[in-house]
């Protein structure tokens, strides 16, 4: 059966100020596209106009294009002020840096039956500036092809960065890496290349779904200071040590969450985040980066900063809350590795995580515990989990 499809541009023009203009242009041979709608914050989103009808009500935005297709445009207030004052997505005068989802949020569509849209962004940009996305360039420097096919409708997502740039381009294994920041930024992109050739063939073995394109976004002040990732992508701040004397590393952090690919369900982010937190040390230390001594003492550290924590299953997953976890994952490796005399390791049960293509949570992580080991496991026992609900089914028999 041949695939129905129709074709999605989306646009990003940034002049002077601190609005960018984004379009939305959709060309079909007839109405396979039928409704698009999403959320938006009206603080930050303004200005819709387009062709066939449009409405906006409540923070909500519906748009049904006409049958052969038309565009829809508004204005976006790029730059994002967290509470601390630091921003997670910026433009200034030189240069721009912000996710997809900032510009085009999540949309639900109604189509016919099996459509899929073909989809690319594009920028008009001032004289002088240049686009980094996660995505490869197709007709020209500022038209990029948009393809994931576990989706039937593309949109533009992870970190973009455009403006006065300087990219550093390289391969690692199989995968082509781009680390990018605004000239004068202070980021230094030959020392980032260098740390990922060490590391980044550790990870890739242990998450081989792992994209086969990486692009790493910097910046200063006062952008915030830490790290965030997106599909494809991560932004990590200019400041930010490769790792911290604590023997932590935000930027390996960030890139577990690339190569994972997944974010923590409500009440189950500890396990994105510990295995994020856990898999970031553990590569330091399998590489050699980290001594066996130093990466002990770094648990013993992440094990008293958790030790007070009684449940794992809050919203979000930070602090002693993810130490806690990572805590938890490095007793279920050990247990793992002992009892099956080195068969067997916490690596064995994020393969089988990866190969259900299961939601990462506490139930999911026990069925791929319970794959792996044939049977129980007694170390992730609601009794040992903190908080864990009663009913979970971890141990030997059941």
């Amino acid at each position: 059966m041949a695939t129905v499809s129709y074709d999605v541009t989306y646009s990003i023009a940034i002049d002077d100020g601190e609005f960018a203009r984004a379009g939305i242009r959709v060309e079909q041979e007839s109405r396979r596209l039928r409704e698009l709608r999403f959320s938006i914050d009206p603080e930050r989103f303004r200005d819709f106009a387009g062709d066939g009808e449009v409405i906006e009500s409540d923070g909500q935005v519906t748009w049904r294009p006409p049958r052969r297709g038309g565009t829809l445009t508004f204005a976006v207030r790029v730059s994002n002020q967290r509470a601390s004052g630091a921003y997670d997505a910026r433009l200034t005068e030189r240069w721009g840096l912000f996710r997809g989802g900032d510009i085009f949020p999540p949309a639900a569509t109604k189509t016919v039956v099996g459509a899929e849209s073909v989809a690319r962004l594009e920028f008009d940009l001032p004289d002088g500036w240049s686009a980094l996305t996660p995505y490869l360039s197709g007709d020209s420097d500022l038209s990029f092809p948009i393809r994931n096919p576990e989706r039937r409708f593309d949109r533009p997502t992870g970190w973009i960065l455009v403006g006065d740039i300087g990219v550093r381009r390289g391969s690692i294994g199989d995968t082509r890496v781009a680390i990018g920041a605004p000239v004068g930024e202070g980021v230094h992109r030959m020392d980032l290349m260098a740390y990922l050739r060490w590391t980044l063939p550790t990870l890739r073995r242990l998450f081989p779904t792992m994209d086969e394109r990486l692009v790493i976004v910097s910046a200063g002040d006062p952008m915030w200071r830490g790290g965030l990732s997106g599909p494809g992508s991560l932004y990590v701040h200019a400041d930010r040590p490769m790792i911290s004397e604590n023997g932590t590393s935000t930027l390996l952090h960030e890139l577990v969450h690339v190569a994972m690919g997944v974010s923590g369900q409500e009440h189950d982010d500890w396990l994105v985040e510990g295995l994020a937190e856990y898999y970031s040390v553990k590569i330091l230390q399998v590489t050699g980066t980290l001594s066996n001594r130093r990466y002990e003492l770094t648990l013993e550290s992440l094990r008293e900063w958790g030790d007070p924590i009684d449940d794992l299953f809050v919203r979000r997953s930070a602090g002693p809350v993810t130490a806690r976890a990572v805590t938890l994952l490095a007793d279920l490796d050990a247990y793992l590795t002992e009892t099956s005399r080195g068969r067997r390791s916490l690596d064995d049960v994020v393969a089988q995580l990866i190969e259900s293509k299961s939601p990462y949570n506490y139930r999911s992580l026990c069925m791929a515990a319970r794959q792996v080991t044939r049977g129980g496991v007694p170390m992730l026992a609601p009794d040992i989990v903190p908080g864990a609900p009663a009913e979970a089914a971890c141990m030997p028999g059941d």
